[in-house]
């Protein structure tokens, strides 16, 4: 549970986290982690006499790689069989989870379309009969029975609860729940959807020692830099955000590559450091929640919260391939970053930008490495230092926001 302290009969207090991710955010290993501590936290709440409220996605925050709960709220005095919050488990966890494995989506994308997942009749319809061929079968039985959730002793005019009887009841409860939760458990390693998952393995247009100079220079500015806060857009299986995370940073990487993220999210050494993001930059949703504003949308935690934005390989992708003006693109970079911006630049012969130009019938000229750099300065940043990656046909600059 996240940190807390009692300063009063009706006040706790916690600790600020500087960022949140939300669960139209997270790669699938993510939601059975989540799920995995919301049943471990309910479990512990049993034995003690209590019961979990609520079982939300949205009660779950993660500090880097690490699952917390943060409903403080949430937890009432043991007195039904049935577990009140055992309906929200299933549409936020298990039924996601489960169509996930059967249908190729993502379980982020049920949150994209409705805040409160996916309910065991709507995963009937998407699934078909197979739905009951799984270790969720009896939740889709259940579902076709009604709404049999237990009344409290107050409901049912009487004041005795026996705890012991309510506590067996509820381990055979979790038990049955933690075996249809490892049902939906997202297999190990990529799912071999995602081509972009293998990138590191394969980029012919990084000639010679083009790759390890870039890497060298990014270390590098990155020491001299030291900054608390990276945002490392574009990061794909998260090479770099490592590099910032070595470098003492708190890394928030995003790539749209639910694969890659879920690799980093597996793999990264720095769990308590890299906070992954599963977002598409050209359609980043607005705030969800009561008024839009319950749940700032991605820009809006992003917005001066990093002291160094790295956009390595990333700039003609948006320029180019999601027809984002250069201008938009270096603006963004702007509205993240409080001092630092890392940016590759690419020349009009380079390989990828020749081949994503072909695709949409444009002219190369229109994003020339000049283009680019002039497109980031009249946002508001200036070039510190620029290294030439040859024998790649790209740069590496070094911005810094301000005017000299």
């Amino acid at each position: 549970m996240v940190g807390h302290t009692f300063a009063g009969p009706l006040r706790i207090e916690s600790p600020r986290v500087p960022f949140v991710s939300q669960p139209l955010e997270w790669c699938n290993a993510q939601f059975f982690d989540a799920a995995h501590l919301t049943l471990n936290l309910q479990r512990e709440a049993v034995v003690a006499g209590y019961d979990a409220k609520d079982a939300s996605a949205w009660n779950v925050i993660f500090i880097g790689c690490r699952p917390i709960f943060c409903d403080l709220l949430s937890f009432q005095p043991l007195e039904r069989r049935a577990w009140w919050a055992m309906g929200q488990y299933v549409r936020h966890f298990l039924m996601p989870l489960l169509a996930s494995k059967r249908r190729g989506l993502n379980a982020r994308d049920f949150f994209a379309m409705a805040r409160d997942g996916l309910a065991p009749e709507q995963a009937r319809r998407l699934l078909g009969f197979g739905a009951y061929f799984s270790r969720c079968a009896p939740l889709f039985v259940a579902a076709q029975g009604g709404d049999r959730r237990g009344k409290s002793p107050a409901a049912r005019g009487t004041s005795s609860v026996d705890v012991a009887d309510l506590q067996r009841f509820r381990d055979s409860l979790h038990a049955s729940l933690a075996w249809m939760s490892d049902g939906v458990r997202p297999v190990s390693g990529a799912t071999s959807r995602s081509v972009w998952v293998d990138y590191e393995g394969n980029r012919a247009h990084y000639a010679g020692d083009s790759l390890q100079k870039k890497k060298a220079t990014v270390a590098e500015w990155l020491r001299r830099l030291q900054p608390r806060w990276v945002a490392d857009l574009g990061c794909n299986r998260g090479e770099f955000s490592e590099l910032a995370a070595e470098s003492g940073a708190q890394v928030i990487s995003v790539d749209a590559d639910h694969d890659s993220v879920q690799h980093l999210y597996r793999t990264t050494a720095a769990k308590h450091s890299v906070h992954p993001v599963l977002a598409s930059l050209d359609d980043l949703s607005g705030g969800r929640g009561w008024a839009g504003t319950e749940h700032p949308g991605l820009m809006q935690r992003l917005h001066q919260q990093v002291d160094a934005v790295m956009m390595l390989a990333l700039v003609h992708h948006l320029a180019v391939g999601a027809s984002i003006p250069l201008a938009a693109v270096a603006a963004m970079a702007k509205a993240c970053t409080r001092s630092h911006a890392i940016v590759e630049f690419l020349d009009e012969d380079d390989p990828q930008l020749l081949a994503l130009c072909g695709q949409r019938d444009r002219s190369t000229a229109e994003f020339s490495r000049a283009r680019q750099r002039d497109a980031f300065v009249a946002a508001g940043f200036r070039v510190e230092l620029e290294v030439d990656l040859a024998p790649a046909r790209r740069s590496l600059a070094l911005l810094r926001v301000g005017a000299r």
